[in-house]
């Protein structure tokens, strides 16, 4: 009796341990194979974080293979590894890279070769999905990349941990 109460203790405190951390499958463990860094860029390429009204955005992911063999993410859809978002300053969506393109739900893998690196971009006109200019503020840009495809755990949704997010201002 003793030991199906202890192994009951222990199950019990796995579980409540499982619902506690914010990563009980180990997702971080698996998406740290790639590292991504975002940046904003005017028109000459520079990055910048205060453009002009009607200057075009380019917004750039750079992803980087951390590990010594080569890695795959794999993107949900068929249009790009990577979708770039347009928020304002009440968080309302403006604008998405993969607006108004057919694509397909799909899994599209990308193999990355060791400490490889690869910048994914989008360029922006300032303009919603509708086509209406934004007016003078700050936004914020999200970059959301796919799943990491795991030796061990197949597909891993590395979506929170790789995804960047930023903030610009139009003057």
């Amino acid at each position: 009796m003793l030991k199906v109460l202890s192994f009951t203790a222990i199950v019990v405190a796995a579980v409540v341990r499982a619902a506690c951390v914010s990563d009980p499958g180990g997702t971080l463990d698996e998406c740290r194979a790639f590292t991504t860094a975002l940046s904003s860029k005017d028109r000459m390429s520079q990055a910048e974080k205060l453009f002009n009204p009607n200057e075009p955005i380019t917004f750039e992911l750079l992803i980087s293979n951390t590990l010594n063999v080569p890695a795959t993410l794999t993107a949900g859809s068929s249009c790009t590894a990577v979708v770039f978002e347009v928020t304002d300053s009440a968080q309302k969506r403006l604008w998405g890279s993969a607006d108004n393109i057919a694509c397909f739900q799909m899994l599209q893998p990308r193999r990355f070769d060791s400490l490889q690196a690869v910048a994914e971009a989008a360029v922006w006109d300032q303009k919603t999905s509708d086509g209406v200019p934004v007016p003078p503020g700050t936004y914020s840009v999200t970059a959301i990349v796919g799943q990491f495809v795991s030796d061990t755990n197949g597909l891993v949704d590395c979506a929170v941990p790789l995804s960047k997010s930023s903030t610009f201002t139009i003057r």
